[in-house]
């Protein structure tokens, strides 16, 4: 109960006056209450030091507190980029990858789908650019090497074959259908057939009557393995092989040669000369062992020959070695091969290949030959764009040391050097040797193909821009070049029409053009897919691809029957020299070139008979 703070009289309720004293309640009740509500609600007082520690303490904890939530924000977001970028370049390679493969398939619209796509997502992706690149430029061009445009190759050769077969020109015939049955089997299959084998029969006897003996036996092989024979035919040119047989031993081991003349001397004494090379077999291998101081055994040989033919001179020979021989002591035969002869190379069965190979300790390419037989013979050091004369056995070449073209017969090695402009590269004849192509440098830089007279006076003629020409046998020469629009490619040209040539590729990788033979085909190198690969083209149109690996294939050259081609590869990790052959697409190792063959997409290599 509360009490006046006057007269201390007892009061009952909330009284405003007292009723004792009559003192006012109010002002001093009010001030009472609240030092009785602050008495409450603070019991204690807090000092201005700890209130600031707990003030620290409680902002330390909310950035700690954020801190943590701020650094496992950044990870998660980390790591969700870096797996999206994986996943985002794995797409990309997906896709270009799959370009890539529709590219060299000849899919040239799904290649540039692949292609796009990969932009679409990287657009500064310059391998998807150039894949693009090239693949709208194989659309826009044509020929393509598409299952149309083989097609198309086919019927040329079928043409240009029945148009051959009409002139009887067999040969001709025999290698364009060789040609036509590698690129469709399936095209006029018996009228091909009977066609070829005509063709295969008929050359093989006009070589057999003409002495060609090895070329005429491979055509008739050829015919063999399409139909029989006759009888007769089979008999000679199984004398004929047996001829070459023994021919292959002469001057190499005379007991082998004279053993296989004689078979042949019994049974057919008059094929071919025989009898004659009989009788010389029995002179040289004599006149060999008395070279030797082999007397006794070069009385024997001299014998032989005079029982075939009566000769003063081998009947001199004789007595004297017989004289020698009765005096002398008898000395053991220490064998009869009188030089050591290089073996055949497989896969490497005719002509000669001219090829570079480079030279790390000059820093340039050396340029050699490979022969039939398994010779190998240096033609000149420093020196490369070999090409050769045909029908004569020389080759003309680039000599880098003087920078002159110089033409050579590689038996002999004496160079003749050649009046032409310095600094000329990639040069070939024309198919009379009257005149020569080769690509010169221009002052901006740029190649110009140029022709020279070889025979008397004449300034060179610029034709057009371009490098690396090639002479066909049909007087068409071929380049890699741009037309007036800019446009690149391999470019055939009539350089005696004086119209331009016309643009048969869309690449201005396209090149190392060589022609078949007869003229009637070339084979080029590109990269249209990131390596090189081999190419036919036909001068009418018409692109088939010959090789598709993931190495780098190029310099092709083709063989002088036309059945082969010839060109370089590093498939294998490793520079070397290999053989297809057109019939049935099979690829053999000829030769090694070495680990390291920089800049040879620059060089050529040339086949000759």
């Amino acid at each position: 109960m509360d009490q006046c703070p006057k007269c201390g009289e007892a009061l009952n309720g909330a009284t405003i006056v007292c009723p004792h004293c009559g003192a006012t309640l109010v002002q001093d009740d009010r001030k009472r209450r609240r030092r009785s509500a602050r008495r409450t609600a603070s019991p204690s007082r807090v000092s201005p030091r700890r209130l600031w520690t707990r003030l620290l303490i409680g902002l330390l904890a909310v950035v700690f507190f954020v801190g943590t939530l701020a650094a496992a924000a950044y990870v998660g977001i980390y790591v969700g980029e870096r797996d999206r970028a994986t996943r985002r370049e794995a797409v990309l390679e997906e896709h270009y990858q799959a370009g890539l493969v529709a590219l060299n398939e000849g899919r040239y619209e799904r290649a540039s789908a692949e292609f796009q796509y990969v932009l679409q997502l990287e657009p500064e992706h310059a391998l998807a650019q150039q894949g693009l690149n090239e693949a709208r430029i194989r659309l826009e061009v044509k020929p393509t090497p598409t299952l149309e445009a083989a097609q198309s190759l086919a019927d040329q050769l079928l043409e240009q074959a029945q148009a051959s077969y009409t002139a009887e020109d067999w040969v001709a015939t025999a290698r364009t259908l060789t040609q036509l049955r590698s690129l469709d089997p399936t095209l006029e299959q018996e009228v091909v057939e009977g066609m070829l084998f005509d063709s295969l029969y008929r050359a093989g006897q006009a070589f057999l009557a003409e002495d060609r003996l090895e070329t005429g036996i491979s055509y008739l092989d050829q015919a063999i393995a399409l139909r029989p024979l006759d009888a007769d035919v089979v008999a000679e040119r199984n004398l004929a092989a047996k001829y070459l047989d023994a021919l292959s031993y002469w001057g190499v081991d005379w007991e082998l040669c004279i053993a296989q003349f004689e078979a042949l001397y019994a049974t057919a004494p008059d094929f071919k000369d025989v009898t004659q090379r009989l009788y010389r077999a029995y002179v040289e291998a004599g006149d060999y062992f008395a070279g030797r101081g082999e007397m006794c055994p070069a009385e024997i040989q001299y014998t032989q020959a005079l029982r075939m033919f009566v000769d003063a001179s081998v009947e001199t020979s004789r007595a004297s070695a017989a004289q020698t021989c009765l005096i002398a002591t008898p000395v053991p035969i220490s064998g009869t091969n009188p030089l050591l002869t290089p073996q055949p190379i497989a896969g490497f069965t005719t002509g000669r290949l001219a090829y570079p190979v480079y030279n790390s300790a000059t820093g340039a390419y050396d340029l050699f030959a490979l022969y039939a037989d398994g010779r190998i013979i240096r033609i000149a050091g420093s020196a490369d764009h070999p090409s050769w004369e045909w029908g004569t056995g020389r080759l003309v070449y680039r000599d880098r040391l003087s920078g002159s073209l110089r033409l050579i017969l590689p038996e002999e090695g004496v160079p003749l050097e050649l009046q032409t402009p310095a600094q000329q590269a990639w040069p070939t004849l024309s198919p009379d040797s009257q005149r020569i192509a080769y690509a010169v440098p221009e002052a901006d830089g740029t190649w110009a193909v140029t022709i020279a007279v070889t025979v008397g006076n004449g300034e060179p003629i610029r034709l057009a821009s371009g490098w690396a020409p090639a002479w066909g046998r049909s007087g068409l020469l071929a380049y890699t070049g741009c037309d007036d629009q800019g446009q690149c490619g391999i470019i055939v040209d009539n350089p005696d029409d004086g119209v331009p040539g016309g643009r048969l590729t869309g690449s201005e990788s396209d090149g190392a053009v060589t022609w078949s033979p007869d003229g009637n085909m070339m084979a080029y190198m590109g990269n249209v897919t990131g390596n090189w690969d081999l190419f036919l083209l036909s001068p009418q149109g018409g692109v088939q691809q010959l090789t598709t690996d993931a190495s780098d294939e190029g310099l092709p050259a083709w063989s002088p029957d036309g059945g082969k081609i010839a060109f370089v590869s590093n498939r294998g990790g490793t520079w070397a020299l290999y053989v297809m052959d057109f019939a049935t697409r099979e690829v053999q190792r000829v030769l090694d070139l070495g680990g390291s063959m920089p800049g040879w997409e620059n060089q050529r290599l040339a086949w000759a008979p």
